[in-house]
């Protein structure tokens, strides 16, 4: 080919979704399948969202979007911040692609953790920084006495996802306290709370970062989980107004759509479905956790809304993956997490989960 493509874009992977319902049908010729590859709702989206979308106006699809002005100053209200300190985008993912654009030259230096979110690793890439990864502990979590060693005068960003995606692991108040203290003024601390609405009831040592605001911390949250709008590809920053305005400034203009925008502000108001989607985790998450331990599984210390196993070899976490997809039920190979020996789980509904526990213990023979 004859035009240039750097070097670093060259040596990137595609992405491998996750198994697709229609996929294992076709593979396996079965019919009852449940997803739980993709940490999505379960219960689907929420109905209010649902609502304003089917009550849609013409101009709500012919005029340009506002790029994100009516959601951003619904999220200021809800978390009483000033509206110029969040910025609104295509996802979690987009906001951390756009952070690597405003924030670093190609060849600086990010530091973070062995073991973590996939998008992490594309975002890093495609903006081609020096990965500084610092092995997970022995129970899968971040070590942030490494991660605190390893940042340098090299060092541009430190990167926590909290919890964690795959291993579902967080850092502890102390920890998060730790790290701020130690971080230099220069350094730029992004911390990935996807999975904070879920985390945060779990348990009581969970930081929200947004009650320690920082002039150099960017906190980045996600639509795409607890509220089930994964498809409408929406989230948010909140950070100091100094940053944030680099980054208003960098994005897309129009983005995000009027039609995700609606269907985010209507979500966030709709605190019964928001409750009972925390519940249903809650109760989930629980259930795997005591039933995958005591089945004989090497399972993760999760807080999010999933399990992840360690299978011990990548040979067995295919071989797992390929087990239960006979049996219907499709779950997460983590090759592209850097865990290729693991598997990840999502909660389901309480029969989903019951399902799933059934057809754990009938394999743990097969494994243990």
């Amino acid at each position: 080919m004859s035009i240039f493509v750097p070097e670093h874009i060259q040596q990137l992977l595609p992405y491998t979704p996750g198994t697709s319902i229609k996929s294992v049908q076709e593979k396996h010729g079965i019919t009852d399948i449940v997803k739980l590859a993709s940490n999505e709702n379960p219960l689907g989206a929420s109905p209010k969202a649902l609502h304003a979308l089917r009550n849609i106006q013409a101009e709500d699809l012919s005029v340009y979007p506002d790029g994100g002005e009516f959601l951003c100053s619904a999220i200021a209200n809800k978390f009483h911040v000033n509206k110029d300190e969040v910025v609104c985008y295509n996802g979690s993912d987009a906001l951390m692609h756009l952070i690597m654009r405003c924030f670093t030259v190609p060849g600086d230096t990010i530091v973070s953790s062995e073991g973590t979110f996939v998008g992490y690793y594309v975002a890093t890439s495609i903006a081609n920084l020096n990965r500084v990864a610092v092995p997970l502990t022995s129970d899968y979590r971040f070590d942030i006495d490494g991660i605190i060693q390893a940042i340098d005068e090299t060092t541009r960003i430190v990167y926590i996802a909290n919890a964690n995606n795959p291993t579902g692991t967080h850092i502890t108040k102390s920890e998060f306290e730790k790290l701020l203290a130690a971080l230099p003024d220069n350094v730029l601390l992004i911390m990935d709370e996807a999975y904070y609405e879920y985390t945060e009831i779990i348990t009581d040592d969970y930081p929200n970062s947004l009650l320690h605001r920082r002039p150099n911390m960017i906190t980045l949250r996600t639509f795409s989980k607890v509220y089930g709008l994964a498809s409408l590809r929406v989230g948010y920053a909140i950070g100091p107004k100094e940053l944030i305005s680099v980054m208003s400034k960098s994005k897309l203009t129009f983005d995000p759509g009027t039609l995700s925008q609606l269907a985010a502000v209507a979500a966030m108001e709709d605190e019964d479905f928001l409750q009972e989607t925390i519940q249903l985790n809650k109760r989930g998450l629980k259930s795997f956790q005591e039933a995958f331990a005591k089945q004989g599984w090497k399972i993760s210390p999760s807080v999010a809304n999933f399990s992840m196993i360690d299978c011990g070899i990548e040979d067995n976490a295919i071989q797992l993956t390929n087990d239960l997809e006979k049996r219907g039920i499709i779950v997460r190979r983590l090759g592209g997490f850097r865990l290729p020996h693991c598997i990840r789980i999502s909660t389901g509904t309480d029969d989903t989960n019951q399902r799933v526990i059934l057809t754990m213990q009938e394999l743990i023979a097969h494994y243990a």
